[in-house]
């Protein structure tokens, strides 16, 4: 994890005095209207903050949960889909795990007269549609290995200036509220993914729709935020001079400096872990456990992710509420990850598909009440908001991405256990690695 330091409590100093001094950073950089004066962020901001979040993770996440599987399926064999997916997830979550700290600690550097963000968010939308569209067209696996890459790579730029935002425009009191909104959204985007794919695979569409159609919604949903966006800019001549060792040398955020910043990764990270064990291949448990065709799959998830919408819905709505007028964070994180552990083990042991709306009711709790908090949870510890607030949301996005490489990596492993197709070893293995992140967050001293 790279070595930035969470700021020390009001009235002490850092927690090691004889470590090397931090990094230099842009010191000039204006700050957003919530961070300069406490101001709440405007509903027209809002509204099209979240709208632009929910549309970029219907590009980004549908492709992870289902229609890169079904790309893939139809590319390969029965007995090499697998291999190959975890091929085209790991090789694009690797330019995800690079492009998101990357482009976040440029977005900090960046003196465009469009703004710090709105550079990022414009260049990273346009090339990950191109991206897109590319495995919507791809005869073979190597080309969408391609594709998805670039995907990868430029919308988790766009995703770096996205969350950057957070603190960049809005208010301490609120944040928890817009966290739960975007949390909100993010967890809803997959949903309406997945209902495009069903309802074109049902149909007999020809299949490159269910990656145009999303690739369409992120293009206005980004654009319509960069036409209102009322951007931080950063004058050149306050801008530190570029030296290659320093700018490097930033990503490196000490958890000894920065213990809270370093549980809220390992936090993120081990959630995040479980999380992708189950949904990179959901597809195929839901296939391969219950005979299911294709159809009758998609079907299925869809089922499934509208009883996780409403319950998330409901979870992340009141969560954040309550967490602004506690300003309690962890007790939040630590139930969420209690219920989305709770919904894992049950898909581990469901040989009934009915069994499964009672997972997909507790995962999409956890998942919400999780959403919720945890951004602000992150925004609350994040080191150096006023002039690192995109570099060090970028290096927690490590959080995001790599769980995303390692996951199909060691996934067809847990698979294997007992001679091949074991979901039930896949999905209790993800219960425990979501547990021992509720642990993780507990170490958090900077939140209460």
């Amino acid at each position: 994890m790279a070595d930035v330091q969470a700021p020390a409590p009001a009235g002490q100093s850092p927690a090691s005095p004889t470590l090397p001094p931090a990094p230099p950073v842009p010191t000039g950089a204006a700050p957003g209207p919530a961070a300069r004066d406490g101001r709440v962020a405007g509903k027209g901001v809002v509204v099209a903050y979240v709208l632009a979040y929910f549309t970029l993770y219907i590009a980004l996440l549908t492709p992870v949960i289902s229609t890169l599987a079904l790309k893939v399926d139809a590319l390969s064999t029965p007995g090499d889909r697998a291999g190959n997916l975890a091929l085209v997830t790991g090789v694009g979550a690797f330019f995800a795990f690079v492009a998101n700290p990357l482009a976040g600690a440029l977005s900090d550097r960046t003196t465009s007269r469009l703004g710090m963000r709105r550079p990022w968010l414009l260049w990273g939308v346009l090339l990950g549609s191109v991206g897109l569209l590319l495995i919507a067209a791809a005869p073979t696996i190597g080309v969408v290995v391609l594709g998805w890459a670039i995907a990868q790579m430029a919308f988790n730029g766009t995703q770096a200036a996205l969350q950057a935002i957070l603190p960049d425009q809005v208010a301490e009191q609120q944040r928890a509220r817009v966290s739960g909104l975007l949390g909100m959204v993010q967890q809803l985007a997959p949903l309406v993914g997945i209902g495009l794919a069903f309802g074109f695979t049902a149909a007999g569409a020809d299949q490159i729709w269910i990656f145009v159609v999303p690739t369409a919604l992120a293009l206005v949903g980004v654009l319509a935020l960069v036409a209102v966006l009322k951007d931080r800019h950063l004058p050149k001549g306050d801008l530190e001079a570029f030296r290659l060792g320093a700018f490097l040398q930033g990503f490196w955020v000490s958890p000894r400096r920065y213990p809270d910043f370093a549980w809220a990764f390992a936090g993120r990270f081990l959630m995040l872990f479980g999380f992708a064990l189950y949904n990179t291949y959901q597809l195929y448990f839901l296939s391969d456990r219950f005979g299911f065709d294709s159809a009758t799959a998609l079907s299925w998830q869809l089922r499934l992710m509208v009883v996780q919408a409403v319950l998330l819905v409901v979870a992340s709505t009141v969560g954040g509420a309550l967490s602004d007028r506690t300003g309690r964070r962890k007790v939040f994180v630590v139930v969420a990850t209690l219920l989305a552990g709770s919904g894992l083990a049950v898909f581990a042991v469901a040989h009934d598909p009915a069994v499964l709306y009672v997972g997909a009711s507790l995962f999409g709790a956890g998942l919400g009440a999780y959403f919720a908090v945890d951004l602000a949870l992150v925004t609350d510890v994040l080191p150096n908001a006023e002039t690192e607030a995109a570099k060090n949301m970028g290096v927690f996005n490590i959080a995001n991405a790599l769980p995303q490489s390692v996951a199909p990596a060691l996934a067809p492993a847990f698979l294997a256990l007992g001679g091949g197709g074991n979901y039930t070893a896949l999905f209790a293995i993800s219960a425990g690695i979501v547990a021992v992140g509720a642990v993780a967050t507990m170490f958090i001293r900077g939140a209460r």
